[in-house]
C-alpha cells in the first residue's frame, strides 16, 4: 500500500467521529469578499460546501463583497467615502452596486452548479428577501444614505430552507419594508443569522491582519478582553461580541486557504481559532492563591495513584508553571509546563474535576500548553503517565521510550512506577 493511500486511510479514520458529531448541526459561513475574487478557490469551496450539505450539515452562506464593489465604483469614478470603518452608499452608487451583487451571485451560483455537477443528488442554492433593511441614519452629522443595517431577520424563512434541504445565500443587498434598497455588511448580516437562528457553528474567512496573533482556542469572554492588533482585528472582535452565547462555535479560519474549512470542522487540532461561548469558565495562569484549589483538585488523583503526589510546599515553589481553568471560584481543571533539555518541556499535572469532565477542558488545557511550549521554542512535548497514555495518544502523542528523555529526568525515573513515555512534536 502506498503512502498516500495509508494517509487517506489515517485521514478518513480519523474525521469519522467529527461527521457524526457535524451531522444535523447548523452552520453559517462568511466569505469575504477577497475570497470570491479568487476563482480556482470559490470552485473548491462550492465543491465542499456540496460535501458538508451530503454530510447532513444544514448551511447558511453570506457572500462579501467588499472588493468588487471597490472595483466598480473606482471604474464608474465614484468617490470611496468612509465614516467610522463603514462605506457610505450614495444615491448614484445604487445602479452599479446592484449590478456588481448580481453578477458576483450569478458567478458563483455558476461555480457552484459546476462543483456539483457530478453528484446524484446536487444540492440547490437559494437566495431570498430574508432580511429587512432599515437606513444607518446619520451618525455624527453623516449620512450614510443607501448603507443600512439590519431590522428585522426572517428566521422562519430561512429555517424552512435549510429544514427543506438547500442552501441558503445571503448577500450585501437587502430591502426596507418601503421598498428602498441598502447595502449591509455581509459579516454583520453572518453574525446576527447566525445569532437569531442559533447555529451551532459560524465559520468565518478572515485575513491574514483578522487572524493575526490569535490563540488555538479562547472564550468569547478571552476575546472580548483581547487587545486587538490592528482596526481590521477590532473590528472582527466587535462583529463576533454581538453573538453573545447564542452562538456554540465561532470557527476563524484563515481566507488564503481554501481548505481550511474542512480541515478546521474534521482534523484533531484544526488550522484556524476557535471561540466557545458555551463554557462559562476562564484559562489563566496560576496564582499563589490557586494552591488550594489545586491541591483539593488532584488530591484523589494522587491517593489513586494517577499522579505523583506534590506537597503544598512544592506546588508553592513551582505556582508559576501552572495554568488553572477557574468557573467562578472554584478550580476546575490544572496542567504545568516544565522546561528541560534538548530543546523539549515537560507536560505534567493536566487534571480535570470529575464533576466537569466530558467537555473537553482536558483538550483546552493541553492546547493552551501546547501553545505556550511553541511560544517558548520548545520543539517537543513530553509526558510521564501510567493511567491515561490512550487519551494523550488520541490527541497526536506518540509512545516512546526512556531514552527519548533529557538526561536529567532519565535518572530521576520512578522505574517502580513503570510510568509509560510520551511524546509529540511542536510543529
Amino acid at each position: 500500500m502506498q503512502q498516500s493511500e495509508l494517509d487517506f486511510i489515517n485521514t478518513l479514520r480519523q474525521s469519522t467521529r467529527y461527521i457524526e458529531q457535524h451531522r444535523g448541526k447548523t452552520c453559517v459561513i462568511y466569505i469575504p469578499g477577497e475570497f470570491m475574487a479568487e476563482k480556482q478557490s470559490v470552485a473548491q469551496l462550492c465543491q465542499d460546501i456540496g460535501l458538508l450539505h451530503n454530510l447532513g450539515l444544514k448551511l447558511v452562506l453570506a457572500m462579501g463583497a467588499n472588493q468588487q464593489l471597490n472595483e466598480a465604483f473606482a471604474a464608474e469614478n465614484f468617490a470611496e467615502i468612509y465614516h467610522q470603518q463603514f462605506r457610505i452608499t450614495t444615491t448614484e452608487m445604487i445602479p452599479c452596486f446592484q449590478k456588481t451583487i448580481g453578477l458576483l451571485r450569478s458567478q458563483f451560483e455558476a461555480s457552484f452548479s459546476q462543483a456539483n455537477s457530478h453528484q446524484p443528488n446536487p444540492p440547490t442554492l437559494v437566495s431570498g428577501n430574508w432580511v429587512v433593511a432599515q437606513p444607518k441614519g446619520v451618525v455624527e452629522g453623516i449620512d450614510f444614505q443607501h448603507t443600512g443595517k439590519l431590522r428585522k431577520i426572517q428566521h422562519k424563512a430561512i429555517s424552512d430552507c435549510l429544514e427543506s434541504g438547500q442552501v441558503a445565500l445571503l448577500t450585501p443587498i437587502a430591502y426596507s419594508l418601503t421598498g428602498e434598497v441598502f447595502n449591509l455588511n455581509t459579516l454583520e448580516q453572518a453574525c446576527q443569522i447566525a445569532a437569531t437562528i442559533e447555529a451551532d457553528k459560524l465559520m468565518i474567512y478572515g485575513s491574514e491582519s483578522q487572524l493575526k496573533g490569535l490563540a488555538k482556542q479562547m472564550s468569547l469572554p478571552q476575546l472580548k478582553q483581547l487587545k486587538a492588533d490592528n482596526i481590521e482585528q477590532q473590528q472582527l472582535i466587535e462583529q463576533i461580541s454581538v453573538l453573545q452565547n447564542k452562538v456554540k462555535r465561532i470557527h476563524l479560519i484563515a481566507q488564503i486557504d481554501p481548505s481550511a474549512l474542512l480541515l478546521e470542522l474534521f482534523t484533531r487540532d484544526g488550522v484556524g481559532s476557535m471561540i466557545f461561548s458555551d463554557r462559562y469558565h476562564q484559562l489563566r495562569a496560576a496564582q499563589i492563591d490557586d494552591v488550594c484549589g489545586i491541591l483539593s483538585l488532584i488530591e484523589p488523583l494522587e491517593q489513586s495513584g494517577v499522579l505523583v503526589k506534590r506537597s503544598r510546599e512544592r506546588l508553592e515553589l513551582e505556582i508559576e508553571n501552572f495554568s488553572v481553568i477557574q468557573r467562578d471560584d472554584l478550580i476546575i481543571g490544572c496542567a504545568a509546563l516544565y522546561a528541560s533539555g534538548n530543546d523539549m518541556a515537560e507536560l505534567a499535572c493536566l487534571a480535570v474535576s470529575k464533576e466537569y469532565q466530558g467537555q473537553e477542558l482536558g483538550f483546552e488545557l493541553l492546547k493552551h500548553l501546547e501553545q505556550q511550549a511553541k511560544q517558548l521554542g520548545y520543539k517537543t512535548l513530553f509526558l510521564l503517565t501510567t493511567h491515561t497514555h490512550h487519551w494523550f495518544i488520541e490527541h497526536g502523542f506518540v509512545l516512546g521510550d526512556i531514552s527519548m528523555l533529557p538526561d536529567e529526568k532519565q535518572s530521576l525515573y520512578n522505574y517502580q512506577r513503570q510510568s509509560k513515555v510520551l511524546v509529540k512534536p511542536l510543529s
